[in-house]
């Protein structure tokens, strides 16, 4: 920035001998066409003259650049990103990569500075708990009624099902009864986990009296994976209500990985569906909200170029036709599906590192003078922007050390956890606990024997019972035994 504001002055000043040295010709020139004869004087006094003029107005003009360069500097720096970024791009996402501590929250919470002049609200999805402290008055949510319904029914269902199928890696057949147990939940009434699981323990007994030992076990295994769920779901929590402005999801208190991931997709899902419901796409949107993505690489998963997207990123791709822009945080470009940097507005890396293989592909193709750029400040950490075809080098980011007040009283509300579900099982459970195998059996054989005989009361036999026994922390198969 220095060496252009010096070169501009010399360039003024240049402009301004010039501009003498034609005023005085000029002059001279009309004195002869008016029949006068110019005063002859020698160039020493010409320069004697002259000179303390052009030394005045080169002060005057380098005083005046360097006021408009500071003016125009603190106004790039309170309007763009980095100094470089324009708001209205955000739209088009932004993605940032850098190491842990190297100013990506920073970064971030100028991001979140720049959103908020605009009249835009910002969602954050904090996956560590560390923005919190950054805020005066913003609504902090902590625990989530992940079963509430912000759609009809069955369509809610629907989405559960496929956020779950990505998260806890659901099968073909767990994944269709897991949709149908949901829209039957739904249709009884309140549906918690708890209820969820009791209704798949019945699902489970019945199907082992009817023999039906494939469903069994898709039921088994799908108990095994929602347990989580439902002790999150009696987890005590308390939400703090304030601006909704900024709206914060600390995920730093849930204790699984599997949770935290279900969370940030159900948040993605519902901001979608109420911009879907606001508006309509646009063309040319402007930005109304902005979302902070924290460890985003976690439910914008990367995948191979056949394999359908997931849940989260057709959702991202998706929420800038409604003028949602989100700041994409990740430590490693590689974590994230690989199309993202070619359609991102802008990609920011905090040290060379974190620069995408397709935006030093194109440098090296299009931008020689960008490229050259990249390896003369290698040398040191640096913010390497890849903004409007062109790489800016901008210095490491500064820690942001405000605290945004957004002139709103909080108020502290308890998230209680669910109340134990009343009994739904509709038939008597066994003595003996069974455990069976999480795969989907094609074929099974058919006890023969007393031990297979159904009993009169509709229970299953001891005998079979007893053969069907395993450990519960096992993954083996209990099939049944001949008599």
């Amino acid at each position: 920035m220095l060496k252009r504001t010096l070169i501009a002055a010399s360039l003024i000043i240049l402009l301004i001998v010039v501009m003498a040295y034609g005023i005085n010709y000029a002059t001279m020139r009309m004195l002869e066409k008016l029949g006068r004869k110019p005063q002859e004087a020698p160039a020493s006094s010409m320069l004697n003259i002259w000179t303390p003029r052009i030394v005045a107005w080169g002060a005057a003009a380098a005083l005046l650049a360097g006021v408009a360069a500071t003016m125009y500097k603190v106004y790039v720096s309170r309007t763009r990103l980095l100094e470089t970024v324009k708001p209205a791009d955000m739209t088009r996402h932004i993605l940032l990569f850098g190491p842990t501590g190297s100013g990506k929250t920073s970064t971030a919470m100028r991001a979140v500075e720049l959103a908020l002049r605009r009249g835009a609200d910002v969602v954050i999805v904090d996956w560590k708990g560390e923005y919190g402290g950054y805020f005066r008055g913003a609504t902090i949510v902590r625990k989530l009624d992940l079963l509430k319904p912000d759609a009809d029914h069955e369509t809610y269902a629907l989405v559960l099902t496929d956020i779950l199928r990505d998260v806890l890696e659901l099968t073909e057949p767990m994944t269709y009864m897991l949709y149908d147990e949901l829209v039957r939940g739904y249709r009884m009434g309140a549906l918690t986990f708890d209820k969820l699981i009791r209704n798949l323990e019945a699902r489970r007994l019945a199907a082992l009296q009817a023999r039906s030992f494939a469903e069994a076990n898709i039921a088994e295994g799908l108990i095994r994976r929602l347990y989580l769920l439902a002790l999150d779901e009696k987890r005590p929590a308390t939400n703090t209500r304030g601006s909704d402005r900024v709206v914060i999801y600390d995920l730093s208190a849930l204790t699984t990985y599997q949770l935290k991931c279900l969370y940030a997709e159900i948040i993605l899902w519902r901001i979608y569906n109420e911009a879907r419901a606001r508006s309509v796409p646009a063309k040319k949107p402007s930005l109304s909200k902005l979302l902070i993505l924290e460890e985003s690489q976690n439910y914008i998963r990367p995948r191979r170029p056949e394999r359908v997207p997931g849940i989260g990123e057709r959702i991202v791709n998706e929420l800038r036709a409604y003028g949602v822009g989100a700041l994409i945080i990740s430590p490693d470009p590689t974590q994230l599906p690989y199309h993202m940097a070619r359609d991102a507005g802008a990609v920011i890396s905090i040290g060379y590192q974190g620069l995408p293989e397709i935006v030093t592909e194109l440098l090296a193709l299009y931008r020689y003078s960008d490229a050259r750029k990249l390896v003369k400040t290698t040398g040191r950490m640096r913010t390497y922007i890849y903004y409007d075809g062109r790489l800016y080098v901008r210095g490491r980011p500064r820690p942001y050390k405000r605290a945004i007040d957004l002139g709103a009283i909080v108020r502290e509300e308890p998230a209680e956890g669910a109340k134990p579900a009343a009994e739904t099982v509709e038939a008597e459970k066994p003595a003996t606990r069974t455990e069976l195998k999480l795969e989907e059996e094609e074929e099974t054989e058919r006890p023969r024997g007393p031990a297979g005989r159904v009993d009169p009361i509709g229970r299953v036999p001891g005998a079979y019972a007893e053969t069907c026994t395993a450990t519960h922390r096992g993954a083996g198969q209990a099939r049944g035994a001949e008599a």
